[in-house]
Protein backbone atom coordinates (compact mmCIF):
# COMPACT_ATOMS: atom_id res chain seq x y z
CA UNK A 1 0.00 0.00 0.00
CA UNK A 2 1.24 3.43 -0.57
CA UNK A 3 0.23 6.97 -0.30
CA UNK A 4 0.08 10.20 -2.39
CA UNK A 5 -0.27 12.76 -0.51
CA UNK A 6 -1.01 16.75 -1.78
CA UNK A 7 -1.82 19.47 0.56
CA UNK A 8 -3.56 22.02 -0.36
CA UNK A 9 -4.92 25.26 1.16
CA UNK A 10 -7.89 23.92 3.26
CA UNK A 11 -7.18 20.38 2.64
CA UNK A 12 -4.55 16.91 2.90
CA UNK A 13 -6.03 14.68 -0.12
CA UNK A 14 -4.61 11.27 0.64
CA UNK A 15 -4.81 8.60 -2.20
CA UNK A 16 -4.19 4.66 -1.49
CA UNK A 17 -3.00 3.11 -4.20
CA UNK A 18 -1.23 -0.34 -4.68
CA UNK A 19 0.35 -2.00 -7.54
CA UNK A 20 3.34 -0.85 -9.65
CA UNK A 21 3.91 -0.70 -13.76
CA UNK A 22 0.75 -1.82 -15.31
CA UNK A 23 -1.07 -3.30 -11.76
CA UNK A 24 -1.41 0.51 -9.93
CA UNK A 25 -4.74 1.09 -9.11
CA UNK A 26 -6.37 3.91 -6.48
CA UNK A 27 -8.14 2.16 -3.63
CA UNK A 28 -8.77 4.94 -1.97
CA UNK A 29 -8.83 8.83 -2.07
CA UNK A 30 -9.72 11.06 1.52
CA UNK A 31 -9.81 14.46 2.04
CA UNK A 32 -8.86 15.86 5.37
CA UNK A 33 -10.00 19.40 6.04
CA UNK A 34 -7.73 21.20 8.50
CA UNK A 35 -7.19 24.98 9.19
CA UNK A 36 -4.61 26.46 11.05
CA UNK A 37 -5.92 28.72 13.89
CA UNK A 38 -3.92 27.56 16.53
CA UNK A 39 -1.16 24.89 17.14
CA UNK A 40 -3.99 23.08 18.78
CA UNK A 41 -5.07 22.42 15.34
CA UNK A 42 -2.05 21.59 13.61
CA UNK A 43 -1.63 18.89 16.68
CA UNK A 44 -5.00 17.79 15.48
CA UNK A 45 -3.93 17.03 12.03
CA UNK A 46 -0.83 15.57 13.26
CA UNK A 47 -3.00 13.14 15.67
CA UNK A 48 -5.46 12.33 12.05
CA UNK A 49 -2.72 11.82 9.67
CA UNK A 50 -0.77 9.10 12.58
CA UNK A 51 -4.10 7.48 12.98
CA UNK A 52 -4.40 6.92 8.89
CA UNK A 53 -1.01 6.02 8.41
CA UNK A 54 -0.86 3.63 10.97
CA UNK A 55 -4.20 1.73 9.91
CA UNK A 56 -3.14 1.69 6.55
CA UNK A 57 0.66 1.71 6.23
CA UNK A 58 1.40 -1.59 7.80
CA UNK A 59 3.31 -2.92 4.83
CA UNK A 60 7.48 -2.59 5.30
CA UNK A 61 7.46 -1.35 1.68
CA UNK A 62 4.54 1.36 2.08
CA UNK A 63 6.27 4.55 0.49
CA UNK A 64 4.32 8.33 1.24
CA UNK A 65 4.32 10.16 -2.28
CA UNK A 66 4.74 13.82 -0.80
CA UNK A 67 3.90 15.96 -3.99
CA UNK A 68 6.07 19.21 -2.70
CA UNK A 69 4.75 22.10 -2.64
CA UNK A 70 5.84 25.34 -4.90
CA UNK A 71 8.05 27.98 -4.32
CA UNK A 72 8.61 31.51 -5.75
CA UNK A 73 5.71 34.14 -6.91
CA UNK A 74 3.12 31.38 -7.42
CA UNK A 75 3.91 29.55 -5.07
CA UNK A 76 1.91 27.36 -2.19
CA UNK A 77 0.34 29.40 0.51
CA UNK A 78 1.55 29.48 4.18
CA UNK A 79 -1.45 26.75 4.84
CA UNK A 80 -0.38 24.29 2.22
CA UNK A 81 2.85 24.82 3.48
CA UNK A 82 2.28 23.87 7.21
CA UNK A 83 0.16 21.08 6.26
CA UNK A 84 3.45 19.23 4.21
CA UNK A 85 5.28 19.68 7.59
CA UNK A 86 2.26 17.72 9.52
CA UNK A 87 2.64 15.10 6.83
CA UNK A 88 6.38 14.56 6.79
CA UNK A 89 5.98 15.00 10.67
CA UNK A 90 3.73 12.31 10.75
CA UNK A 91 5.41 10.00 8.39
CA UNK A 92 8.70 10.20 10.00
CA UNK A 93 6.98 9.08 13.02
CA UNK A 94 5.70 6.23 12.15
CA UNK A 95 8.91 5.17 10.33
CA UNK A 96 7.03 5.22 6.92
CA UNK A 97 9.61 6.37 3.80
CA UNK A 98 8.75 9.93 2.49
CA UNK A 99 9.66 10.45 -1.43
CA UNK A 100 8.96 13.75 -2.47
CA UNK A 101 7.97 14.53 -5.78
CA UNK A 102 8.53 18.17 -7.22
CA UNK A 103 5.11 18.96 -9.14
CA UNK A 104 7.18 19.90 -12.65
CA UNK A 105 8.03 16.22 -13.24
CA UNK A 106 4.70 15.20 -13.39
CA UNK A 107 4.84 16.18 -17.06
CA UNK A 108 7.00 13.37 -18.01
CA UNK A 109 5.93 10.85 -16.11
CA UNK A 110 2.44 10.69 -16.96
CA UNK A 111 2.92 11.20 -20.69
CA UNK A 112 1.89 14.41 -21.19
CA UNK A 113 1.49 16.01 -24.45
CA UNK A 114 3.86 19.54 -25.32
CA UNK A 115 1.07 21.90 -24.23
CA UNK A 116 -1.06 19.77 -22.18
CA UNK A 117 -0.95 20.28 -18.08
CA UNK A 118 -0.21 17.09 -15.62
CA UNK A 119 -3.14 17.64 -13.94
CA UNK A 120 -5.50 17.26 -16.88
CA UNK A 121 -4.35 14.08 -18.05
CA UNK A 122 -4.02 12.53 -14.39
CA UNK A 123 -7.66 13.43 -14.94
CA UNK A 124 -7.95 11.64 -18.24
CA UNK A 125 -5.83 8.75 -17.06
CA UNK A 126 -7.20 8.47 -13.27
CA UNK A 127 -10.67 9.72 -13.64
CA UNK A 128 -11.86 9.07 -17.45
CA UNK A 129 -15.24 10.45 -17.53
CA UNK A 130 -15.07 11.66 -14.54
CA UNK A 131 -16.78 8.97 -12.08
CA UNK A 132 -15.10 9.47 -9.55
CA UNK A 133 -17.16 11.65 -7.16
CA UNK A 134 -14.95 13.12 -4.79
CA UNK A 135 -12.20 14.13 -7.61
CA UNK A 136 -10.46 17.33 -7.63
CA UNK A 137 -7.27 19.37 -8.43
CA UNK A 138 -6.05 17.96 -4.71
CA UNK A 139 -6.57 14.17 -5.59
CA UNK A 140 -5.01 14.45 -9.32
CA UNK A 141 -1.73 15.93 -7.34
CA UNK A 142 -1.98 13.14 -4.80
CA UNK A 143 -2.33 10.33 -7.34
CA UNK A 144 0.03 11.84 -9.79
CA UNK A 145 2.31 11.57 -6.64
CA UNK A 146 1.77 7.90 -5.92
CA UNK A 147 2.14 7.33 -9.41
CA UNK A 148 5.15 8.48 -9.59
CA UNK A 149 6.35 6.47 -6.83
CA UNK A 150 4.67 3.22 -8.57
CA UNK A 151 6.99 3.63 -11.70
CA UNK A 152 4.38 3.54 -14.29
CA UNK A 153 5.62 4.64 -17.84
CA UNK A 154 2.26 5.74 -19.84
CA UNK A 155 2.45 5.81 -23.34
CA UNK A 156 2.07 9.37 -24.85
CA UNK A 157 -1.31 10.66 -24.59
CA UNK A 158 -2.97 11.60 -28.35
Amino acid sequence: MNFGVNATKSAIVVAQTKGGSARFAITTIRQIPFQVRSGDDLAELLQILITLFQRQGRSPRSVLALLKCSSGRFGSCLEAIKGEAMVELAASQLGLRIVKIAPQSLKKTLGCAKDQKWRDRAGEMFNPGGNRSNWSKGAAGAVAAAFKVAGEEPAQCK
